[in-house]
């Protein structure tokens, strides 16, 4: 794992991380590089599965990090020395000196297991593996390496450098020496955290899905438009975000296999409606196709 510094005093300061790992360079992944690139002085290797992948990526990050230059909120040398620290792969073989890396694929649970097998093999025996799953099984996930102690969940929130919570979740081979790391790491990125069982949709996706998929049948009985739904939601809870325009922002494809998932595990109440499947079919999945339960440009 990271190594730990100590003051004169003999007291244990926070990890000195040298090397994060992050796979997948989606608006996840990216937005989690960027926060570590911001944050830390850190080395940051960033994988996907093909050159093309990769550029996206690249420009995912480089879009991020452009942004504070052009508020005036950073100086233009300190931005390009954040991309310096930046390594792009397509190979996991570059993750082998990382003290963490975060795996953000996609929502997949056998494709995660398969990535981190990979990691497994690849990094030290003492690095620390996380998944960026919002509702997968943990448990699952790392019983697919050797190490399960040093494997647990990071449910980081998109967009990633907005929103302050990361969600820690511990299957139940993690380590409590594992958690404290993960504590101290998302510390670093300046982010608040809390610690929820290995138990399907955790605590925010399973709350957060109930009102999503509520919405969404509230639409598709006629008992008010989109517009209506949301700004209720806004403004009698608070909420930064209406459930539909929310559901837009993640993609209903996305939303739709997490409900699928949900419901398996959790009964009826995670029962995606027929509209929100009609709609995927219709390839209407919100803000990345430009229709979804609004029209965006």
């Amino acid at each position: 794992m990271a190594t730990e510094a100590t003051n004169t005093s003999g007291e244990q300061q926070m990890p000195a991380w040298r090397v994060i790992g992050v796979v997948g360079g989606g608006a996840m992944g990216s937005g989690i590089a960027y926060e570590v690139a911001r944050n830390l002085d850190a080395q940051i290797i960033l994988r996907e599965v093909d050159e093309a992948a990769l550029e996206r990526a690249r420009a995912n990050v480089s879009k991020l990090i452009e942004r504070p230059v052009q508020k005036g909120q950073v100086s233009r040398e300190t931005a390009d020395g954040w991309l310096a620290r930046f390594t792009w792969t397509t190979s996991l073989d570059d993750m082998a000196d990382a003290d963490l890396v975060v795996e953000a694929v996609f929502e997949q649970i056998d494709l995660k297991r398969d990535t981190f097998t990979q990691l497994d093999q690849r990094c030290r025996s003492d690095a620390i593996l996380a998944s960026n799953t919002s509702g997968l099984p943990i448990t699952r996930i790392a019983a697919a390496t050797r190490y399960p102690e040093r494997v647990l969940g990071l449910h980081f929130f998109n967009p990633v450098p907005a929103m302050k919570l990361v969600e820690i979740i511990r299957a139940i081979q993690t380590s409590d020496a594992t958690v404290e790391q993960a504590r101290a790491f998302c510390a670093a990125l300046k982010k608040e955290t809390i610690l929820a069982k290995d138990y399907p949709g955790f605590i925010t996706t399973r709350i957060g899905l109930i009102a999503v998929a509520e919405a969404i049948r509230c639409l598709e009985e006629g008992i008010g438009t989109p517009e209506d739904i949301d700004k209720g939601m806004v403004l009698a809870f608070n909420h930064p975000m209406g459930p539909l325009a929310l559901a837009d922002f993640v993609g209903l494809d996305v939303l739709l296999h997490v409900l699928e998932n949900e419901h398996e595990a959790l009964g009826e109440r995670f029962l995606p409606s027929p509209l929100l499947r009609q709609m995927v079919t219709a390839g209407y999945l919100g803000r990345k196709t430009g229709r979804g339960f609004y029209t965006y440009e």
